[in-house]
């Protein structure tokens, strides 16, 4: 049975659907604020940090109201600058359904008229694509395409270099947090590599990678997918990146990311030799992508990588589409990275619900108690994704007005 709040919330929003059927809605104002949120345990540092990241992260909270009181809701990972500022004002006024050029009820591109705006910030996908769904009350997954999943898998993105931060616990602290994450139900944990580039002596730290992959590939069993993830902490060390991949060959990795920088010549030497070694990991790159073209040369001739990881937020939905496109043309897969923000691992979750060559998402446990997610649910490593409209995202006025009003920016 409803509540008398939940009745009144949904009149509410049928009377403004029906308003925004009636008359063209408008965007009245565009609201920045800050927003603080919090990882589920402390977060060690990876291989190029000056330092951990702690319990807590930084984002800034994107609200864009319309004058038919419905808002989309969304983040960004940077404070906002002039120039941005200045560019949401051309939004100011704009009909959000002209933004996006739509085909049979699905978003397909950026309209001319804006697709400047919106292609040199992407990130505006999330709050336009989460106010586009409740104007016409459809969830995110829906605007994209037909569902391909009925939920979807996620892996834990946050086991970092717990072994050196807590050093008198070593090895043994990055394995509680694989068991506590599989204790948690997920069926996949990455872990970070890459100690010898700046935390460790270089020697030192391979033969840690090596250790810490061994210890949580025995700790979690043969059935959980264990990934690597160096932030090209192998760089100008490719013999040394050599000995790891052949050293933990028996562990199985699902995936080795980002262990060197992007390069054609090093990606391909890198295939080759693990071709021929038999190796089976998959090659997981392109979180740093900022423009579709620089995939390419990964995809074709030849595919170098096996998972596209184009960022969800600074790459958008839009971009995002178009790179699951590109890597299923090549035999590849997408799983948009995700970090530092939990209303993209609710986009990932929108993407992979509608997109068939996505098959998981990155979750990074965080939370805020400002922007809250409704009709998700984790059970076994998956999730099933919400059908409310949009992200299915609302704001607690009560927590906004207590830790985000006082720095907050309208733009009107």
């Amino acid at each position: 049975m409803k509540s008398r709040r939940d009745f009144l919330q949904c009149v509410a929003a049928s009377a403004a659907s029906a308003a925004a059927a009636a008359a063209p809605v408008k965007i009245r104002s565009i609201t920045l604020a800050p927003l603080e949120c919090r990882f589920h345990k402390f977060v060690a540092m990876n291989s190029h940090d000056v330092a951990p990241k702690g319990h807590t992260y930084r984002n800034t909270l994107i609200r864009i109201a319309t004058d038919q009181a419905m808002e989309g809701i969304g983040v960004m990972s940077s404070a906002p600058d002039d120039a941005y500022r200045q560019a949401l004002k051309t939004l100011v006024g704009a009909n959000p359904l002209s933004m996006y050029e739509m085909k049979d009820g699905r978003i397909t591109g950026r309209a001319p008229a804006y697709a400047h705006v919106l292609s040199r910030y992407r990130h505006l996908d999330g709050p336009l694509f989460d106010l586009i769904g409740k104007l016409t009350s459809k969830p995110v997954w829906r605007l994209i395409g037909p569902a391909v999943r009925d939920r979807v898998e996620v892996y834990d993105g946050t086991i970092y270099f717990s072994d050196v931060w807590f050093s008198e616990r070593g090895v043994r602290a990055v394995v509680e947090e694989a068991e506590e994450a599989m204790k948690k139900g997920y069926l996949g944990v990455k872990l970070k590599m890459g100690r010898g580039w700046k935390w460790m002596e270089r020697e030192a730290g391979l033969r840690r990678d090596i250790e810490v992959t061994l210890a949580v590939r025995g700790a979690v069993g043969p059935k959980v997918k264990v990934l690597v993830d160096a932030n090209n902490g192998y760089r100008d060390d490719h013999e040394r990146l050599w000995r790891y991949i052949s050293e933990t060959a028996s562990a199985n990795p699902y995936w080795i990311e980002e262990m060197i920088p992007e390069n054609v010549a090093h990606y391909t030497a890198l295939r080759e030799k693990m071709q021929k070694a038999g190796y089976k990991a998959l090659i997981a790159e392109g979180e740093n992508t900022r423009d579709l073209k620089e995939l390419e040369p990964y995809l074709k001739p030849r595919r170098l990588y096996d998972v596209v990881q184009m960022d969800i937020r600074t790459g958008g939905l839009i971009d995002n589409i178009e790179a699951a496109r590109m890597a299923e043309a090549a035999g590849a897969i997408s799983v948009p990275h995700n970090w530092g923000s939990y209303v993209g691992t609710l986009m990932g979750l929108q993407f992979s619900k509608a997109v068939r060559n996505a098959p998981a998402a990155e979750d990074d446990r965080g939370t805020s108690g400002v922007a809250i997610p409704e009709g998700y649910e984790f059970k076994g490593g998956f999730y099933t994704v919400s059908d409310a409209p949009g992200l299915g995202l609302r704001i607690n006025e009560k927590a906004y007005a207590l830790k985000c009003k006082s720095g907050e920016v309208v733009i009107s």
